[in-house]
């Protein structure tokens, strides 16, 4: 799947994408794709019964995708319109929600495996005895701390051997964490803590997998219950809470089983039910999710790939010049 990207990772180096959901790329005008990473489409629609349109002009085809004939266009929706959430046909509303999370899961995933591709070459470089350019150096050092392999407060590496920085733990725990979520297993997610987009979070907040944060000024109160201690972390659009939740799954404690799962070649069941402090429901949430995969025929998506995206620009849309304030 990711072709050209790899080589280009490995020639000009990776794209500097943040955590942060504060931080966003330039967001391009919107009529042809772009290839990644230079980013797509990013836009937003006035209802959602424009954007069943807009996908349809696209010929976004979820069967046609399930059985490998189409690609997934790259239309990446900054936020859910008015009126998704009160969408009332079954069939409609989850054949919406999957044209809306699948190119952003699509996205992130080859994201991560752009930087996994420079990482496991540079690695391979250390395990052979090479000396990195510095810059290679300095990268690799950069994404050991974003993903939490060492220490971002020491700084005393500038004087240390690279190998000796990235031992032979090291870099296992760099491999287990810069890898992609299956998009089966990331798709159930987003179904089962957004309710399909209609929940108050996806709406308000483009929160498609019910992150908590500690810093309420960051989130937004459970209904019920404005004194918890907690809130459901907000993001300024739907491809940053992609981000980070799959950067909460490669790099929170809670999840390391799920990493030593994958690693090992787990498939998306399986990884499903190592899952079991993302939610208070515990095994029963593995399960949840393996029902939801099963009774949707997410496993057939296992296999999409981000495609070149026909369209022409109608009224109700717009691409955007710019990332929304926060």
């Amino acid at each position: 799947m990711l072709g050209a990207f790899q080589v280009s990772a490995l020639t000009f180096g990776p794209p500097q994408w943040q955590i942060d959901p504060k931080v966003e790329p330039p967001l391009t005008r919107v009529v042809t794709p772009a290839p990644i990473p230079d980013g797509g489409r990013a836009f937003t629609v006035a209802s959602a019964a424009t954007l069943l349109e807009l996908y349809d002009r696209a010929s976004f085809d979820l069967a046609a995708v399930r059985s490998g004939e189409r690609d997934v266009p790259r239309l990446y929706l900054t936020r859910l319109p008015t009126g998704f959430d009160k969408l009332e046909k079954v069939g409609p509303r989850k054949r919406a929600f999957l044209r809306v999370a699948l190119p952003l899961i699509l996205r992130v995933d080859v994201e991560i495996g752009i930087v996994r591709t420079r990482m496991t070459a540079l690695l391979d470089r250390i395990e052979a005895g090479e000396t990195l350019r510095p810059q290679d150096r300095r990268w690799l050092i950069s994404v050991a701390r974003r993903y939490g392999v060492i220490d971002s407060s020491d700084g005393s590496l500038g004087a240390k051997p690279i190998e000796e920085i990235l031992d032979d733990e090291a870099r296992r725990r760099l491999l287990r964490r810069v890898d992609a979520v299956p998009v089966p297993l990331a798709l159930a997610q987003a179904i089962v803590e957004s309710g399909w987009g209609r929940s108050r979070f996806a709406m308000e907040g483009n929160a498609l997998y019910g992150q908590w944060t500690w810093d309420k000024s960051q989130g937004i109160a459970p209904a019920g219950a404005p004194d918890a201690a907690h809130a459901v972390r907000a993001f300024d659009s739907l491809l940053h809470s992609v981000r980070g939740y799959m950067h909460n799954l490669n790099t929170h404690p809670a999840y390391r089983e799920f990493r030593a799962a994958r690693a090992r070649g787990a498939d998306s069941h399986q990884l499903a039910r190592t899952l079991t402090r993302y939610s208070e429901r515990g095994a029963v949430y593995g399960e949840e999710l393996v029902e939801i995969m099963k009774q949707n025929d997410l496993d057939a998506f296992a296999g999409a790939q981000l495609g070149a995206t026909s369209i022409r620009r109608g009224d109700g849309w717009q691409s955007l010049q710019s990332p929304p304030e926060s």
